[in-house]
């Protein structure tokens, strides 16, 4: 009697098959994993890339001098606080922002001052981006924006020509690692300037001595997520315009120390938050434009 011709799979050759699949699958997707979020920190660096060439061509336009980090309140005081992006009298006005003066000066901070180079308030978010902190107040935001870049504010008013290694000092950073804010600005570390008159960085003296006034002292607004928003790092652009991707030091754990003269946080907690930061007592050493990173 001629056999009959079999079809299909017996259960040992399925269950082979499906050993080989699983066996594909846990090989590759985390490759296609990395793969996507290396596009994401292209998308990133392209983003930053544009802020930067955007604030390159304020700063042309402006006598080589760097924008505001901080816009100012209604009795003419420096505001350390959060900036709206974009800042615009509120439906209905409130009476924080319903003064037309009060929301001019808020406009001539870094992301709102330099967004007609850019025209596009999207490319504030980092496509990487996860947390973002409304701080509770995006109530009086009409259109409220993700915001993952931050300005060194310590850059306020100064000029272009003042900075010691344009290269090597930050500009825009994604300080409060992989997040940010909704519907606000931040510069970090942001600029002390209590009183109403100019405000610019101003060196840390001898041993550690702040300087009284404007200027003087600056503080850091805190990471609101990991500080590792790409991989192993975040995406930076430097004073002279150009962005790369720079790797932290997030496995240093205190006590452990990290570089100093390669990034600002000293050491991270086991969630890869930031510890301590490399401080002069005054400042954050590695965002000041004066500090010589060759010595």
């Amino acid at each position: 009697m001629k056999r009959l011709p079999r079809f299909g799979f017996t259960l040992i050759e399925l269950l082979v098959v499906i050993a080989i699949i699983a066996i594909l699958a846990a090989i590759l997707f985390p490759v296609f994993a990395q793969a996507r979020e290396k596009a994401r920190e292209s998308n990133c660096i392209s983003n930053n890339k544009q802020w930067a060439s955007a604030t390159m061509m304020y700063l042309q336009d402006y006598d080589e001098t760097f924008p505001l980090s901080m816009g100012r309140r209604n009795n003419g005081t420096w505001a350390t606080d959060p900036d709206g992006v974009p800042f615009v009298a509120d439906t209905p006005a409130n009476a924080r922002t319903n003064s037309a003066g009060y929301v001019a000066a808020r406009q001539v901070a870094w992301g709102n001052a330099v967004q007609p180079y850019v025209k596009n308030f999207q490319l504030f978010q980092c496509p990487s981006g996860g947390l973002f902190d409304d701080l509770g107040w995006t109530a009086w935001i009409n259109t409220p924006i993700n915001t993952s870049y931050s300005y060194n504010g310590l850059l306020q008013s100064y000029p272009l020509a003042g900075v010691v290694l344009p290269s090597e000092l930050p500009m825009l950073t994604e300080s409060m690692g992989r997040g940010g804010l909704k519907g606000w600005q931040s510069a970090n570390p942001f600029l002390f300037c209590p009183v109403n008159a100019a405000c610019i960085y101003k060196p840390t003296g001898a041993g550690g001595t702040c300087v009284p006034g404007n200027g003087g002292t600056s503080g850091w607004f805190g990471f609101v997520a990991t500080a590792n928003v790409h991989g192993q790092g975040m995406s930076y652009s430097y004073a002279d315009g150009h962005v790369k991707h720079k790797t932290l030091s997030t496995q240093v754990v205190s006590p452990g120390e990290t570089d100093p003269l390669k990034e600002w946080i000293a050491d991270y907690d086991k969630n890869q938050l930031p510890n301590n930061s490399w401080w002069d007592g005054c400042h954050q050493v590695f965002f000041t434009p004066d500090w010589d990173r060759r010595s």
